[in-house]
């Protein structure tokens, strides 16, 4: 994980230079720090920006203003879906204006991968290479769906462990029933008590 970071940064200032509109924007982060934990990889990045550029290193979340928690999945889908920041994926912590500022400035940023792999690679290698990689972040999209459901339906059907819809909406109607019992049981014990 340590050597992909600094390509990584490279990257992204290299296509910050080629968004001025986000790079105006990022003005607003000077000296900020976020920290992003990777938790499935039990990994931790530190996020400064510096003079309009991002600085990336490995440290934890101390003096971060910002604590971004997320499996690398979750975390890589930010990219496409700025707006599953505030997504039950993700877990936040500390300055929220910030984060909703991040977030504005990720919705914001046009970054063309197959650009940038062009610049390091030539377009023979970056049009497969950038076609592998949609591909790639499709198939495991579609099968993190499919696994997802496939759990859902062992935990229903076979395990026994989750509730299907008939039982979900039966039980729904039992509290239904109760709360409206006890408005009854209430009602009346005021007409009782109103009696005496």
């Amino acid at each position: 994980m340590a050597g992909l970071l600094t390509p990584l940064e490279f990257t992204i200032n290299a296509a910050l230079k080629q968004d001025p509109e986000t790079l105006e924007r990022l003005k607003l982060f000077e000296s900020r720090t976020i920290v992003v934990n990777i938790t499935d990889l039990h990994q931790f990045v530190h996020i400064r920006f510096e003079q309009q550029s991002v600085q990336l290193s490995h440290k934890d979340e101390e003096n971060a203003d910002l604590l971004i928690s997320g499996t690398a999945f979750s975390l890589l889908k930010l990219g496409e879906h700025p707006d599953n920041l505030f997504s039950s994926e993700i877990r936040i912590h500390g300055d929220v204006q910030f984060a909703k500022q991040l977030q504005d400035v990720l919705d914001g940023f046009d970054f063309d991968w197959e650009q940038q792999l062009a610049r390091l690679t030539g377009d023979v290698i970056a049009q497969p290479l950038a076609y592998g990689l949609k591909q790639g972040f499709g198939w495991l999209r579609s099968t993190s769906q499919s696994f997802q459901l496939s759990l859902s339906e062992y935990l229903r059907e076979e395990a026994q462990l989750l509730p299907d819809k008939i039982q979900i909406e039966d039980y729904m109607q039992a509290v239904d029933r109760l709360r409206a019992d006890c408005d009854r049981l209430e009602a009346r014990i005021k007409r009782l008590h109103n009696k005496s």
